[in-house]
């Protein structure tokens, strides 16, 4: 019984003595085996590249479009510079999506480019338009000339990751505009 007893404890003790050696060889080869990304990573990466190539090309269209290019020079000028500053920011993103070795990083940036609108600028380019065609209008009027020049001041500021609310305020001040002209016209034929 004895001899049972001291051979198991010699086993134990040299198993004991083998499993930390045992254990540091694993613990080691693991660092040495490369990571590979998962799939969904690539798909996501090559989505939203495709996304942002498609917001690139549609804001390329539309600052050497007729509607820009028939604006006034200072005025059009701006907004190229705004679809200019709108594209450096999809170079950006785009930047970041090729750096994006995780599904955390491409959300973050798949929420950034969905806040992303191209359809701000031409909406813009529309509101634009219409101060334009209601200068002359409202050349007698200064209350309707400070609502145009307020109008086309906060049109220039918006941006491509201007919100909604921003747009109606623009639109307002428009329509307050066109409200004083109504009026004033109203006032010319009653007299």
């Amino acid at each position: 019984m004895n001899t049972t007893r001291r051979i198991t404890a010699t086993a134990l003790a040299t198993a004991a003595l083998v499993a930390p050696s045992a254990l540091s060889a694993t613990a080691v080869a693991a660092p040495d085996k490369p990571t590979k990304p998962a799939k969904t990573v690539k798909a996501q990466t090559k989505q939203l590249l495709k996304d942002i190539a498609g917001k690139d090309k549609r804001l390329a269209r539309l600052s050497t479009s007729n509607a820009v290019e028939a604006l006034a020079d200072d005025t059009e000028a701006e907004v190229v510079a705004n679809v200019t500053d709108a594209r450096t920011a999809l170079t950006d993103l785009k930047a970041a999506v090729e750096a994006a070795d995780s599904t955390v990083d491409t959300r973050a940036v798949r929420k950034e480019l969905r806040s992303f609108r191209v359809e701000n600028f031409r909406i813009v380019v529309n509101i634009v338009k219409k101060v334009e065609g209601l200068e002359e209008a409202a050349a007698t009027d200064p209350e309707a000339v400070s609502h145009l020049a307020a109008a086309e001041a906060a049109a220039l500021e918006i941006t491509a990751t201007s919100t909604k609310a921003d747009i109606r305020d623009v639109r307002d001040h428009v329509k307050a505009a066109q409200a004083e002209l109504e009026g004033e016209t109203e006032a010319d034929t009653t007299a």
